[in-house]
C-alpha cells in the first residue's frame, strides 16, 4: 500500500514538473528578437501585387524575429544566374544592412532561374538536400505563375528549419505531443502499479537446506592472452581528394 502511495506521489511530481516547465516555455517564448525595419522583398521584376508584397513583407518580418535570421525575397529582369545571381544576392544583403545571418531568395524572369543564397546560421543550420526540397516545392508554383504562394511556402518551410523562437518548438504539432506524452506516462504508472500489487512467490526458505545455506565460490582467473600482427602491404601511389568549401545555396529553373 505504502508503495502504491509512493508511486501516486512520483506521478503527481511528474505532472508538476511538466507543468512548470511548459509555464517556463510560455514566458521565454515572449522574448521576441528586435529586428530593424528593413525592406525584405524587393519586386524589380514587377511579378507581385501591392497586396500580395506587402503580405510578403509582414511574413519575412515574423519569420526574422523567430528565427533571428533576415528573411528576403528579391525579383529581378537581368537574365542572371549561377554564381552571377549568388553574388549578386550576397551583395545586396551587404550593401541593404542585412545581418550575417541570412537568406535569400531570388527570382529572375528572363533566365527563369530561382536560386536561395545562405549565409551564417541559415547556411549552417539547413541541410543541403532541405534546402533543395524547399526550392523544388517553390518551383511548383512558380511554374504556374503563382509567385505569391511560391513565396509564402519559402518562408513558411524556411521558418520551421531556422526558428528559436521556443514557444513555437514547444507547440510545433503540441496536440500531437501531449497525447503521446499522456500514453506513456498511463502505461508507465499501470506497470509500476501492477508490479505493487504482485505478491512474493519466493522466499528465503528456498534457499536453505534443513535451515542452513552454502554458497559455492567460484571465480574466473586471467591466465595470459595470445597477439597475431601482419604486415599490410601498402600502394605507394598517391590519391586524389574532393575538396572544399561549404554550398551556400540551391539553385534551379521554372
Amino acid at each position: 500500500m505504502m508503495r502504491i502511495r509512493r508511486i501516486k506521489n512520483i506521478f503527481t511530481c511528474i505532472i508538476a514538473s511538466a507543468v512548470m516547465c511548459f509555464g517556463a516555455l510560455l514566458a521565454a517564448g515572449s522574448d521576441v528578437y528586435a529586428a530593424d525595419d528593413k525592406e525584405y522583398v524587393y519586386d524589380y521584376a514587377d511579378i507581385l501585387t501591392a497586396d500580395e508584397e506587402a503580405k510578403l513583407k509582414e511574413k519575412c518580418r515574423k519569420a526574422s524575429e523567430d528565427c533571428q535570421c533576415d528573411f528576403v525575397i528579391v525579383t529581378t529582369e537581368i537574365g542572371h544566374d549561377y554564381s552571377q545571381m549568388d553574388n549578386y544576392m550576397a551583395n545586396m544583403l551587404k550593401t541593404e544592412g542585412y545581418s550575417y545571418d541570412a537568406i535569400i531568395y531570388g527570382v529572375d524572369m528572363v533566365s527563369r532561374a530561382d536560386r536561395i543564397y545562405t549565409q551564417g546560421k541559415a547556411q549552417t543550420d539547413i541541410s543541403q538536400s532541405k534546402l533543395d526540397s524547399i526550392r523544388e516545392s517553390c518551383e511548383d508554383k512558380f511554374s504556374d505563375s503563382d509567385f505569391y504562394h511560391g513565396f509564402a511556402r519559402f518562408i513558411r518551410k524556411t521558418d520551421i528549419c531556422l526558428t528559436t523562437s521556443i514557444m513555437k518548438k514547444a507547440t510545433y504539432n503540441l496536440p500531437i505531443k501531449i497525447l503521446i506524452s499522456a500514453v506513456v506516462a498511463i502505461v508507465a504508472v499501470a506497470i509500476m502499479m501492477h508490479s505493487a500489487k504482485a505478491k512474493m512467490t519466493v522466499s528465503s526458505i528456498e534457499y536453505t537446506k534443513d535451515h542452513q545455506f552454502k554458497v559455492n565460490d567460484r571465480r574466473d582467473i586471467f591466465i595470459n592472452t595470445t597477439v597475431t600482427t601482419r604486415h599490410i602491404e601498402r600502394s605507394s601511389g598517391g590519391g586524389g581528394g574532393g575538396g572544399g568549401g561549404g554550398n551556400h545555396g540551391s539553385g534551379g529553373h521554372f
